[in-house]
C-alpha cells in the first residue's frame, strides 16, 4: 500500500482507529492478546479470553464464548466485516455501526440476565448481518 493511500485511510478512520490503539494497550496491559498479525491492511488482534471489536485499522477477535454471545471461527471473518464498514463509513462508523451494535450487546446482557441463555438472534440483525455478508461468513440464523 503506498505511502499517501495509507495516511488517507488513517484520516477516514481516525476517531475509531484511534480507539483500537487505544483497546489494544489496554489488552496488552491486561495480557490478554495471544497473537498480534497485520493482514489485508488491518491489524488483527487475537484475544485470549471473550470479547471482539473492530475499530478502524484494528480488528480484535477471540474464540472464547462469551455467556451473552457464542462465537465460533468465524468470529475473526465477521470482526474483518465490521472493518470493511469502517472503511466504506468512515467517521460515521460509531455512529452507524457502534451505536446499534452495542445496543445489541446490551440487549443480550439484559436478557441473559433474565434468562441465563446466550442470545442466539445477536447476529440476524443491522449491522451484524451485513458484517457477515462482508467477511463472508454464512451462519445459521435463527429461528
Amino acid at each position: 500500500m503506498s505511502l499517501p493511500r495509507l495516511v488517507a485511510g488513517l484520516l477516514w478512520e481516525a476517531p475509531q482507529t484511534a480507539l483500537g490503539l487505544l483497546n489494544l494497550g489496554i489488552q496488552l496491559a491486561a495480557r490478554n492478546v495471544a497473537a498480534i498479525e497485520r493482514e489485508r491492511g488491518r491489524v488483527f488482534v487475537e484475544l485470549r479470553g471473550t470479547g471482539a471489536v473492530s475499530l478502524g485499522h484494528f480488528v480484535f477477535w477471540g474464540t472464547v464464548d462469551s455467556p451473552m454471545v457464542r462465537v465460533n471461527p468465524s468470529n475473526r471473518a465477521h470482526e474483518y466485516g465490521h472493518a470493511l464498514q469502517s472503511r466504506l463509513l468512515g467517521p460515521l462508523y460509531l455512529l452507524v455501526v457502534g451505536v446499534p451494535s452495542s445496543l445489541r450487546v446490551a440487549y443480550a446482557t439484559i436478557q441473559y440476565a433474565f434468562t441465563k441463555k446466550p442470545w442466539d438472534g445477536y447476529y440476524d440483525g443491522f449491522p451484524e448481518r451485513w458484517a457477515d455478508r462482508l467477511g463472508g461468513v454464512d451462519r445459521p440464523r435463527a429461528s
